[in-house]
């Protein structure tokens, strides 16, 4: 699936899909990351974010979810910031502009949670 490319306020070429975006033309057909047609979270992988629960605290700690478990480093789910292993929404080989680095778009880093409510 090719993207649905629109520009952006801030100059940016964006698919109105998965979210990927392009500074330009040029570097949108040098990726090779086709659209699944679905929203993804862009960004270098290291700041990625899937889900976050609780959401209303987004805090991945024992001490936001209630538990009693003392080391300072556990966290739930099998990952910081997703839930789901080989999550398809977090974990994509996607070359955009901002999984690459070459445009600082926080805002793509992370999509919103819809099943908790």
């Amino acid at each position: 699936m090719n993207h649905n490319l629109r520009r952006r306020p801030e100059q940016r070429l964006q698919c109105a899909s998965c979210r990927a975006a392009f500074t330009d033309g040029a570097t949108h057909r040098l990726s090779k990351f086709k659209c699944p047609g679905v929203p993804l979270a862009h960004g270098l992988l290291s700041r990625r974010e899937h889900v976050l629960f609780p959401t209303w605290s987004k805090d991945r700690t024992c001490e936001g979810w209630g538990c009693e478990e003392p080391d300072p480093t556990h966290w739930h789910g099998p990952d910081r910031f997703c839930d789901e292993l080989g999550c398809r929404f977090c974990l994509h080989d996607c070359d955009c502009d901002v999984c690459e680095g070459r445009i600082h778009a926080p805002g793509l880093h992370r999509l919103l949670d819809s099943r908790e409510g």
